[in-house]
């Protein structure tokens, strides 16, 4: 399937529905459980994967063809992708299809809101064109409704709910943002455990220069108490008796240190892992580049420990965003061979999407 049919397959998402007087109250995980998405409560779900093309959907009504729905599609990423090519699309097929607000948040990530007529019905819309380099996929998701439903039922923040990212088109993001956990981001420290806080600082992110980068950033995450921050202390890495961390150090002279701790406890028996990594590092655009010289360390299994080396490590390379005020940072990219801390693409590829709070 070519990306032009499965432009078309996504087209089904901008169908007009007759729910006047619908609205959500209340949201569960992804009934189908494949995915970490936020559904209505409700709703069913469909998922599709064909010839390489991944196609997920929540619809409001099963047996309505023309229900609201929330729609995620993920393929391969082809040459000289662009979001134009997608919105040509619509405007081929959506009569009067207009694009009336977009928030551009870099070169691979792009919302919309949108609105047009299907069959004579007004419609809209707000839709993401993302595009992950690092496992060269390309994501649309939507979210479309009639007129007269699509703000009943919540307008744009539908589908970031959904997607549990921050919403760029809501006015809340001009003042100050609160965390899940009801924390105020104007602070040093934010959770960046957090998927909202993630997504917030990708929104705010500024061009990245190496002095912003100099210094010693933590992530580190509780199990205990399930915050991604305790007790932070320059040069450690502390998460109480259980739960991991990163601890990067960035040096002026372009090399870098990497601490990895890990412990839990199973029946009885102490798991634990305690990583160095030191190499060199450089920042390329919006990348972060980095050079390891090795890694050398060991793993603890209920009492039984064993070395872990490594002289040939691959170079590796991360998306890198940071806040204005160069305290926070994100990074996502190739997982680490030894941390825990790693998320699945649909391919079955590991890799990490860490943030990182600076302690010096």
């Amino acid at each position: 399937m070519n990306y032009k049919n499965t432009l078309k397959l996504f087209l089904i998402c901008f169908l007009p529905i007759d729910l006047s007087f619908a609205q959500i109250n209340a949201w569960q995980t992804d009934p189908s459980n494949t995915t970490q998405y936020q559904v209505p409560q409700g709703w069913t779900v469909d998922v599709n994967q064909e010839q390489g093309v991944y196609m997920w959907q929540a619809k409001e009504s099963e047996n309505d063809p023309t229900a609201a729905d929330i729609t995620v599609v993920a393929m391969a990423d082809f040459p000289n992708s662009n979001p134009e090519i997608f919105i040509e699309q619509l405007k081929a097929t959506i009569q009067d299809f207009e694009i009336s607000e977009t928030k551009q948040i870099s070169q691979d990530e792009s919302h919309y809101k949108a609105k047009g007529k299907v069959e004579g019905q007004k419609i809209q819309s707000n839709f993401i064109f993302l595009r992950d380099r690092n496992t060269q996929m390309l994501y649309i998701a939507s979210f479309s409704a009639k007129e007269n439903s699509y703000m009943s039922l919540g307008g744009t923040s539908v589908l970031y709910t959904a997607l549990q990212r921050v919403d760029p088109f809501s006015s809340e993001n001009n003042a100050d943002v609160i965390n899940p956990n009801g924390d105020n981001l104007d602070t040093d420290v934010w959770n960046m455990q957090s998927v909202d806080v993630q997504n917030y600082l990708i929104s705010q992110a500024v061009t990245p220069q190496k002095q912003m980068l100099l210094g010693e950033w933590l992530q580190a995450f509780s199990y205990q108490t399930g915050e991604s921050y305790q007790n932070i202390v320059s040069g450690e890495i502390t998460f109480g008796d259980r739960g991991y961390g990163h601890l990067f150090t960035f040096n002026a002279d372009d090399t870098y240190t990497l601490t990895y701790k890990y412990q839990s406890t199973s029946q009885g028996c102490i798991y634990s892992a305690d990583i160095y990594e030191e190499g060199r590092f450089a920042i390329e655009q919006n990348q972060l580049v980095l050079y390891p010289n090795h890694y050398q360390g060991s793993y603890n299994i209920c009492g039984n420990v064993s070395p872990e080396s490594n002289t040939s490590v691959p170079t590796r390379y991360f998306e890198l965003y940071l806040d204005q005020s160069g305290q926070h940072l994100l990074i996502k990219g190739q997982a680490l061979e030894y941390s825990i801390g790693f998320e699945t693409d649909m391919n079955g590829v590991n890799y990490i999407q860490e943030g990182f709070n600076k302690t010096n």
